[in-house]
């Protein structure tokens, strides 16, 4: 929880019981969670998400789309086009 997204900390501390184990001290800046968040990507599949696969320039973070309509607008939208991600199970959109 202490390198998670501030905007995620705030909704999962509403939802929670357990507000008490937070400790606000221990937090982190927003800077510092992004960084974690690509190094954990980069660990587990091997690529560098913030690094363009096709020139190798660096890339930055402009939004995080996290409501579900939306990311499954999009998912359709490249499965029409024929640039489905790779993995994409065809029953998920």
């Amino acid at each position: 929880m202490r390198l998670a997204p501030a905007g995620w900390k705030a909704e999962r501390l509403q939802d929670s019981e357990s507000v008490e184990s937070y400790d606000e001290e221990s937090t982190v800046s927003d800077q510092e969670s992004r960084s974690t968040w690509a190094r954990l990507i980069a660990q587990v599949y091997e690529v560098d998400p913030l690094t363009c696969s096709r020139c190798g320039s660096p890339m930055q973070i402009l939004a995080v789309i996290t409501e579900p309509e939306e990311v499954k607008k999009i998912l359709l939208h490249l499965v029409k086009v024929g640039r489905p991600p790779p993995g994409l199970d065809p029953n998920f959109v």
